[in-house]
């Protein structure tokens, strides 16, 4: 498995709990993205439970939409979504799994906080979660400005786009 592919997967897997933390229904998501509400359902659900497999362009167009919200969201807040995407997005090998996963599951329980209830309150539970259980390697945002969010996009799109011309001209060679 490539890594643009394990992106792809991190993301198609952890797409409820991004949409949630950030306070979205799967409408409000699809409107953002253009499209419909059960589309995005349809890629939370994934291919093994009746839903759809994300393509490059839909990670792509969702990654984008994920990191420019972020500058519209304010201190403890968007400390925790920088955090938590930057786990799911950013394959970094200095993310000790157990940690990476005891993170996530506290961060499911407060999206369904995020959603239901008292906002600021999950907020704070969050910056308490991720404090218990994140160490210095991990609270890396993944982006910290207007500008570090288009280099970040503009860095990642080119990376991907490098990997997927290598791999045309491996199928090149590998025919000859």
């Amino acid at each position: 498995m490539t890594t643009n592919e394990k992106q792809i997967i991190d993301l198609q897997d952890n797409l409820e709990l991004l949409r949630k933390l950030y306070g979205w229904t799967a409408e409000q998501l699809g409107d953002r993205l253009g499209i419909s509400k059960q589309s995005v359902l349809n890629l939370e659900k994934g291919p093994e439970n009746g839903g759809v497999k994300m393509t490059m362009i839909q990670y792509i167009a969702i990654r984008a939409v994920f990191e420019a919200e972020l500058e519209n969201r304010k201190d403890e807040e968007k400390k925790n979504l920088q955090t938590i995407l930057g786990l799911i997005l950013n394959d970094d090998s200095k993310v000790d799994p157990e940690d990476k996963e005891r993170i996530l599951d506290s961060a499911k329980v407060v999206s369904n906080s995020m959603m239901t209830g008292d906002k600021s309150a999950a907020v704070k539970t969050m910056s308490v979660l991720l404090a218990s259980v994140a160490s210095a390697a991990i609270v890396t945002p993944v982006v910290g400005g207007a500008v570090a969010a288009v280099g970040t996009l503009a860095a990642w799109t080119s990376s991907m786009l490098k990997n997927k011309k290598k791999k045309e001209i491996e199928k090149k060679e590998n025919k000859k």
